[in-house]
């Protein structure tokens, strides 16, 4: 019986690691993480996409699941591809959540990033 479960548990893990790579695409695969932004796949699809700043402040303003506030995250822009797993663009990021904390340090991560009524917010975490 646990043999079966296991199985199963690798299996999901397998797949939830097969649909991210999907999700984010070859150009994350293939391209250093932080890198100019006006080589970006989704600049070259002529999809809309935020600037540093604007992404800084989306994330600013986004509280997550856990209630945590990131009112002092800090980031940096690379890759924006258009959609993915959700609406808008999915950027890949380096960001630190807060500096203000000892040993705080830079995770990369893929954030999605959407307009709402003019202003970009966090589509996706």
């Amino acid at each position: 019986m646990s043999m079966g479960g296991e199985m199963k548990g690798s299996a999901i893990g397998i797949l939830g690691a097969a649909c991210l790579a999907v999700g984010f695409g070859a150009g994350f695969v293939l391209r250093p993480v932080i890198s100019p932004v006006a080589a970006s796949p989704a600049v070259a699809a002529g999809v809309a996409q935020p600037s540093e700043d604007e992404a800084t402040a989306a994330v600013r303003r986004h509280r997550l699941f856990t209630g945590t506030s990131l009112a002092n995250a800090t980031l940096k822009l690379g890759d924006c591809s258009p959609g993915g797993v959700g609406p808008g663009v999915t950027c890949m990021t380096q960001i630190v959540l807060d500096p203000t904390k000892p040993n705080a340090s830079p995770q990369n991560r893929p954030i999605g990033f959407a307009r709402v009524n003019g202003q970009w917010e966090v589509a996706v975490w």
